[in-house]
C-alpha cells in the first residue's frame, strides 16, 4: 500500500515545484556499476529534499532505491526517510509498513540510526493520538540526545503528557510509581488538576521537585511551570469586574459572576491571597467608556468583561485601552485591522469545539466527512471553522447540509445520506425491466463518518434517524451542544455511540462545582458552563503572562485546556466523550 501511494505521489511530482524530472531508459550494467554511489547520492538528495518540504522531490529520490538491492544500513536510511515523507505528509498509515520493517532491522543498525528511528516512532504516535506511548518512547531515548534535540525532546514529552487526562496520567503514575516515566507522570498531573487554584499548584510543583530533585523535569521545569511563583508574587492587587446584571442578559451574566466569586471564596477560604474585586452592571452605565473611568477611580488594575459581543467588537477597533482587559466574549475576526495590545478575549467559543473535533476524527483515522448543521449565523460560523480547519488536515467533505428547525428530521437525513437517490435509482431500473426486481435501499458509500452539531432536543431525534436510513454504523461526532450538561440515561439513550468533547466541570465532581451546585436553587443547570466559566476567568487572569510569553503553554481550567494564540484569544482544548447507557463516558487514549 505504501509503495503504491509512492508512486502516485511520484505521478504528480512533475506538478510540484523543485520535483525531480522523470529519469530515462537506464543502462543495467552501468547502474549496477554505480549503485553504490548511486544509492548514497539518492539517499543525501532525499535527505535535503525532506529538510527542504519537496516532498515530491524527495519521493522521485527514494522510488528507485525500493528496488534495488541495498545493504543492511542502506535499507534502514532507506525506511527512515520513507517513514518520514509520510509522517510530513500527515499520513502516519503510510508510515505503518515502514516502522514495521525497520524494527526488524535495527539489531544491524548503527547508534544513531536507532536514535532516528526511535524518534521517528515517537511521532508516529503522536500523529495517532497515541500520547502516553510517544512520551514514554521519547523519555527511554532522553539521555542519549544532547543540545537542541534534547531541549527539543524534552518539551515534546510534556506537549504528550498535556494531551493526555489527569485521571490516566494518576492511572499510569500507579503502575510505575518509583521510576522516571512515572514521576513525569506524576508531576503532569499536577499540572492537569483544573481543581488546583494557583498556590496549591505551586505548593504542589514545589513539592514534586523536592522529591525529585535529580529527575529531568525538576532541572528544567517543563511547560510554563517556572513561572508560576513568579506569578503568583506579580498578580492584580484589584481587578473590577463588569458584568449584564440586570436586562436581557442578565442571567448570564449572574452566573458568570457566582462562578467567578466562588473561584474567590475558595482561595480565600484556604488561606491564600486574592485581588479585592469591585463588581460592576454595565446596564447601569452608560457605556464601555464610564466603567473603564469608574474603575480606574475606584483603583482597579485589569477590567474583566464586557460579555456583549458588539461592546468586545468596539474594544477591538480601538488603539489601546486605559486598563488592561480580559474580555468575556470574542469580536468577529478581521483581516485588516490588530487588536489593543492589552485585549485579552476568553469565551465559549463553539468554533475550537469543531476544530478539535476535526483534529479527533482525523486521528481515529477519518477521511470523508458528512456534515449536518443547523441553519443560521451561529451554524455557518461552526461549519465554517470545521470545514477550514478539516481539509487543511486533509480531509474531504462528501457533502454538507443545513437543516431548520422542525419535528421531523427524516427528510434532511435522507438526503443527505442519499437515500433517496437509491429508491430514485431503483424505480428507474424498473421501469426499464417493467417487472417487479429485488430491492433494498442504500445510503451512499463515500463517507467514513458524520460532523453533527445539534441540541439536546435535536440531537435525541437525529440520532435514531441516521439509524432508520440505514448510518447505524457511520460514527457520529459532535460539539458540546447537543449535552444538557446533566446525567439523563433514560433521555440521552438515544445518542448513544456519539463522540463529542466538554469541559472538565461537566464531566469529573470537584468539590468546588458540588460547593455551587448546592449553593444555587434547583442547581446550575442549562448555565452550568458559564459558571465554570466564571471561575476560569478568575484563574485565569493572573496567568495570561505565562500564556504570552510561552506560546506552548497551557492552564488547566474548568472549562478546558486554555491556550493563547497570537490574536490574543484564549483557545479550549476540552475532554473528548462518548454516550454510553445514556451517559457520557471518558475517551481513553489509546
Amino acid at each position: 500500500m505504501a509503495r503504491a501511494s509512492l508512486w502516485l505521489l511520484l505521478a504528480g511530482c512533475a506538478a510540484l515545484s523543485g520535483c525531480a524530472s522523470k529519469p530515462g531508459p537506464v543502462d543495467t550494467a552501468a547502474t549496477i556499476a554505480g549503485d553504490q554511489q548511486g544509492t548514497a547520492s539518492l539517499l543525501q538528495q532525499a535527505r535535503r529534499a525532506l529538510d527542504a518540504g519537496e516532498f515530491g522531490n524527495a519521493a522521485a529520490q527514494l522510488q528507485p532505491l525500493g528496488e534495488r538491492n541495498l545493504s543492511a544500513r542502506e535499507r534502514i536510511d532507506f525506511l527512515l526517510l520513507s517513514a518520514e515523507l509520510y509522517l510530513m505528509l500527515q499520513e502516519p498509515d503510510l508510515s505503518a509498513p515502514y516502522l514495521t520493517e525497520l524494527n526488524d532491522l535495527l539489531p544491524q543498525a548503527s547508534s544513531a540510526q536507532e536514535i532516528q528511528a526511535s524518534l521517528l516512532k515517537a511521532r508516529w504516535y503522536e500523529a495517532t493520538g497515541q500520547y502516553l506511548a510517544a512520551a514514554r518512547e521519547r523519555d527511554f531515548q532522553a539521555p542519549l540526545l544532547s543540545g537542541d534535540a534534547a531541549k527539543t525532546n524534552h518539551e515534546r514529552i510534556w506537549q504528550n503528557l498535556m494531551l493526555m487526562p489527569e485521571a490516566e496520567l494518576l492511572e499510569w503514575a500507579e503502575r510505575s510509581p518509583d521510576t522516571q516515566f512515572g514521576h513525569w507522570l506524576q508531576l503532569a498531573a499536577v499540572a492537569r488538576n483544573s481543581r488546583l487554584t494557583l498556590d496549591e499548584q505551586v505548593a504542589a510543583v514545589s513539592q514534586w521537585q523536592q522529591q525529585h530533585n535529580r529527575h529531568p523535569a525538576a532541572l528544567s521545569l517543563p511547560g510554563g511551570l517556572a513561572m508560576l511563583q513568579e506569578i503568583a508574587n506579580e498578580r492584580p492587587q484589584q481587578v473590577a469586574l463588569l458584568l449584564p446584571l440586570s436586562g436581557p442578559l442578565e442571567k448570564t451574566g449572574r452566573a458568570i459572576r457566582d462562578g467567578f466569586m466562588a473561584a474567590y471564596y475558595e482561595s480565600l477560604n484556604k488561606g491564600f491571597p486574592v485581588p479585592r474585586v469591585r463588581i460592576y452592571d454595565n446596564q447601569q452605565l452608560a457605556d464601555v467608556n464610564a466603567a473603564y473611568a469608574q474603575a480606574q477611580f475606584d483603583g482597579a488594575e485589569w477590567l474583566i468583561g464586557p460579555v456583549n459581543k458588539l461592546q468586545v467588537q468596539a474594544l477591538q477597533q480601538r488603539d489601546s485601552l486605559p486598563l488592561p482587559t480580559l474580555a468575556l466574549n470574542y469580536g468577529d475576526r478581521t483581516d485588516n485591522e490588530s487588536s489593543p495590545a492589552n485585549l485579552y478575549q476568553y469565551g465559549l467559543a463553539a468554533e475550537d469545539e469543531a476544530v478539535q473535533i476535526a483534529e479527533k476524527a482525523w486521528a481515529d483515522g477519518k477521511r470523508r466527512a458528512l456534515v449536518l448543521v443547523p441553519q443560521g449565523d451561529w451554524g455557518e460560523r461552526i461549519y465554517n471553522a470545521f470545514r477550514e480547519h478539516w481539509l487543511a488536515l486533509g480531509g474531504d467533505i462528501s457533502e454538507q447540509r443545513y437543516y431548520p428547525n422542525r419535528q421531523d428530521y427524516n427528510p434532511d437525513v435522507r438526503a443527505l445520506l442519499n437515500v433517496d437517490e437509491s429508491q430514485r435509482r431503483y424505480q428507474a431500473v424498473r421501469r426499464l425491466l417493467r417487472q417487479s426486481t429485488e430491492f433494498e435501499p442504500r445510503r451512499r458509500q463515500d463517507a467514513d463518518w458524520i460532523f453533527m452539531v445539534a441540541l439536546p432536543q435535536q440531537a435525541r431525534q437525529i440520532k435514531p434517524t441516521l439509524a432508520f436510513n440505514f448510518a447505524a454504523d457511520l460514527p457520529v461526532y459532535a460539539t458540546s451542544h447537543l449535552y444538557t450538561g446533566e446525567p439523563n440515561s433514560a433521555r440521552d439513550r438515544d445518542l448513544n455511540g456519539i463522540q463529542f468533547c466538554d469541559m472538565p466541570w461537566l464531566l469529573q465532581s470537584g468539590s468546588l462545582q458540588e460547593t455551587v451546585e448546592k449553593a444555587i436553587p434547583g442547581g446550575q443547570g442549562s448555565y452550568a458552563r458559564l459558571y465554570a466559566m466564571g471561575v476560569d476567568a478568575f484563574r485565569l487572569l493572573p496567568r495570561l503572562k505565562q500564556l504570552e510569553v510561552l506560546p506552548h503553554s497551557q492552564v488547566f481550567g474548568s472549562t478546558g485546556a486554555l491556550m493563547l494564540n497570537a490574536e490574543r484569544r484564549i483557545v479550549r482544548r476540552t475532554e473528548c466523550t462518548v454516550f454510553e447507557n445514556g451517559r457520557p463516558v471518558r475517551i481513553a487514549n489509546r
